[in-house]
């Protein structure tokens, strides 16, 4: 009796092949992109846990989120340099200035027998430090797993007042070197961002990169713009520089959402830069700000300030500018 032989033949074979092909080409992405938004989600868990240690920082501190020391008397003069470079006010030998500059110094407050005593130049980012040297946050925490930094290395925490450097912290803070309404704290208006992941403009801080992109002019967009159009301007730890999806920000009340363009806030102002009446009336000024590193003539900015005239301004407090 003649047996039967049960097979694939050969096309049969190249069939299954071509749909695991297919089911591949289509798994792959699915995958990778499942993978992003899980990132996404820890970048963002992160962000609260910050905010929620920032609260309880507060509750011991009148108040105040935190605030390394400076001389508050320079607020309305020439305000509080967080810059480092030949646009801004020459950085000092004890006067820290951008990320890990000079970061084993501590800032100083002016005092009543040294009114002037005070820090002038202070990096933004030794703001959260402080809740590192607490231990309220590890540094892994200050670290979105979508940007690509690296956790900060220092080992003997509480020797230093700052990060090692700019790829050790994927955030940034409200600049909180201005007047005492600008600054972050508990009380403030629900809808103000006190945090995000950080800014596209620290490392092209000397390009008018709002303007410019590959030696191209942009064209100023606005809030009716696609997502798709406002990705320069967004954070670079989703996406990359120039194509990011979007940037986690932190409010005041705690929450944290995924904003598709870095619009928001109490009056829909972009929160990486600085608000210019230049731009026109309310709300362009506030959308097309120019970055903080841009002009001479901000010297030591801080949120609002000559947004309106000299000084402070009436919409100083409801200006959030990320730094970095």
């Amino acid at each position: 009796m003649q047996r039967k032989h049960f097979g694939l033949a050969l096309v049969d074979l190249l069939a299954v092949a071509a749909l695991g092909a297919v089911l591949l080409a289509i798994g792959v992405p699915t995958l990778s992109r499942a993978r992003e938004l899980s990132k996404r989600m820890t970048c963002s868990v992160n962000l609260a846990g910050i905010g929620a240690s920032g609260s309880i920082y507060a509750a011991a501190n009148k108040g105040s989120w935190m605030i390394p020391a400076f001389q508050r008397a320079k607020i309305d003069h020439e305000g509080i340099d967080y810059l480092a470079g030949s646009q801004v006010s020459p950085i000092g030998s004890e006067q820290p200035g951008e990320v890990g500059f000079v970061r084993w110094r501590e800032s100083r407050s002016e005092t009543a027998t040294s009114p002037a005593g005070g820090s002038t130049a202070v990096s933004v980012t030794r703001a959260y430090w402080m809740l590192v040297r607490s231990g309220d946050v590890t540094v892994k925490q200050f670290i979105c797993p979508s940007s690509g930094d690296n956790e900060d290395p220092t080992e003997n925490l509480d020797l230093y007042y700052d990060f090692t450097q700019y790829t050790n912290i994927s955030y940034g803070y409200l600049v909180p070197f201005g007047p005492r309404d600008t600054q972050p704290r508990e009380g403030m208006d629900n809808r103000q961002i006190l945090g995000a992941d950080k800014g596209p403009f620290y490392t092209t801080r000397y390009t008018p990169s709002w303007l410019i992109w590959n030696g191209t002019e942009i064209t100023p967009i606005t809030l009716n713009n696609s997502p798709r159009d406002w990705q320069p301007y967004n954070s670079p730890n989703h996406g990359g520089s120039w194509i990011g999806e979007g940037q986690n920000a932190l409010y005041a009340d705690g929450r944290v959402e995924f904003l598709r363009r870095p619009t928001g806030g109490v009056d829909d102002d972009n929160i990486y830069t600085l608000m210019r009446k230049e731009w026109g009336p309310l709300p362009d000024n506030r959308i097309h700000g120019d970055t903080p590193h841009c002009c001479s003539y901000y010297l030591n900015p801080y949120p609002g300030q000559g947004a309106f005239g000299s000084g402070p301004g009436r919409y100083s407090s409801t200006d959030s500018l990320i730094y970095p």
